[in-house]
């Protein structure tokens, strides 16, 4: 299946085919943990990688390096606070893990809904858009065609590529399979090849 997408993305558009020559193999692993990942994406919201990945060690540290619900809810705010987490994320992240923990279906049972009725369903909390939303589609639920509009680093590597180029045209091209392309321009970012 994937060979298939890469062939049709790599068809359709011949600078993202000279992106995947240049990357090769994409190899990645799904993430099995869907609250830890939202914790981590929340923690990431509106700062730099690095800052973020500081935040979030001193967070995995604290709780003995397991991201878990039921301990996440009995953290008190301002401990969170004190890892770096801004008081509203904090908040967040408090509501999540105790609705997980009462719950936890909630985050299940969206690998049954399909990509709007996922993206809904999970702004619906507060704290928690569409980047978010986004996120966890792609890199939780493994969704084929999800186009990260509100990332950063999915824009860099796009301006890159494509200048002042119309996003929503050029992704057109890449339909079903805009996760997947997506996947490639952060590789490429992340290989440095945007310079």
């Amino acid at each position: 299946m994937q060979q298939y997408a890469i062939d049709q993305i790599r068809q359709a558009d011949p600078i993202l085919d000279r992106v995947i020559e240049k990357v090769g193999v994409l190899d990645y692993e799904v993430e099995q943990d869907g609250f830890a990942f939202l914790v981590q994406v929340i923690i990431g919201q509106m700062l730099s990688a690095k800052a973020a990945d500081t935040i979030h060690a001193r967070l995995v540290a604290a709780v003995g390096g397991r991201i878990d619900p039921i301990i996440i809810a009995s953290i008190d705010e301002e401990v969170l606070r004190g890892f770096g987490i801004a008081r509203r994320k904090a908040q967040t992240i408090r509501a999540l893990a105790t609705l997980v923990d009462q719950d936890p279906s909630v985050l299940k049972n969206l690998a049954d809904l399909d990509d709007r009725q996922c993206l809904a369903s999970l702004c619906q909390y507060k704290g928690i858009g569409p980047w978010t939303a986004k996120m966890y589609l792609i890199f939780v639920l493994d969704r084929m065609d999800v186009l990260p509009i509100e990332d950063g680093a999915f824009l860099q590597a796009y301006r890159f590529l494509y200048g002042d180029e119309d996003m929503e045209r050029r992704a057109s091209l890449w339909k079903p399979y805009r996760s997947l392309a997506a996947r490639y321009l952060y590789r490429f970012l992340d290989l440095g090849y945007c310079r």
